[in-house]
């Protein structure tokens, strides 16, 4: 599965925006805290596609900067109008109320529970610590980090293909690339790719590019 982000400064080019995306990509990350200003109503607006709702802190490397009750208020909106996917940080101190409250409405959105890094990848050992908190709270674990090598790559496809179907593990960077390739293949849930150099995490890989690759590589 192939997931496009959403990265538009207001709702309406936003909803545009991921009009275009749906017709050549999987589902659509809409990026919250990258609009200027944004209403529960038009989070309902978002949940009628298929789509990750993120809402990221700034903390975790987002735009949000606003008050954090109001942000968890707005994924919260999208968990009752069943988004296909809301995403959460690990460090995020109300992730498990969240999954409480997903279960107590009823809601059939799927839990992201996120984990990043934009200076390195950890340890092996450490990612896997990470991939079972993640998993011990909500549905699927995520984790990006930066890729700096080799062994970087090696050690991000190994736990990906440790947790077939329950992960979105992601290299950044220009290292990182094999990973946004290779990670569906071990058994990444998605990869995140760009639109013409149209991206939200550095090394992402123009959809149109991605596809050719997995075509040659006969992998889809």
């Amino acid at each position: 599965m192939i997931c496009l982000p959403v990265v538009e400064d207001s709702v309406e080019k936003a909803i545009k925006t991921a009009e275009k995306y749906l017709e050549i990509a999987d589902i659509v990350e809409f990026r919250v805290d990258m609009l200027k200003e944004v209403s529960e109503g038009d989070i309902e607006e978002f949940t009628k596609y298929p789509c990750i709702i993120t809402v990221r802190a700034d903390w975790e490397g987002g735009f949000w900067k606003g008050n954090n009750e109001e942000r968890l208020n707005l994924i919260k909106k999208a968990i009752e109008c069943n988004a296909k996917f809301v995403d959460i940080e690990l460090r995020e101190e109300k992730n498990k109320e969240m999954v409480k409250f997903r279960d107590e409405v009823g809601s059939k959105t799927k839990i992201i529970i996120s984990y990043h890094d934009f200076e390195k990848t950890p340890s092996k050992e450490e990612l896997v610590n990470i991939v079972e908190k993640a998993l011990s709270i909500g549905d699927i674990a995520k984790f990006a980090t930066m890729a700096n090598n080799k062994d970087d790559v090696l050690n991000i496809l190994e736990v990906i293909n440790n947790y077939p179907g329950k992960i979105i593990g992601i290299g950044m960077g220009e290292e990182g690339k094999l990973t946004r390739i290779l990670g569906v293949y071990f058994g990444s849930i998605l990869t995140f790719a760009s639109y013409k150099g149209k991206g939200s995490a550095p090394g992402q890989i123009d959809i149109d590019t991605l596809k050719e690759i997995w075509r040659l590589m006969g992998l889809k």
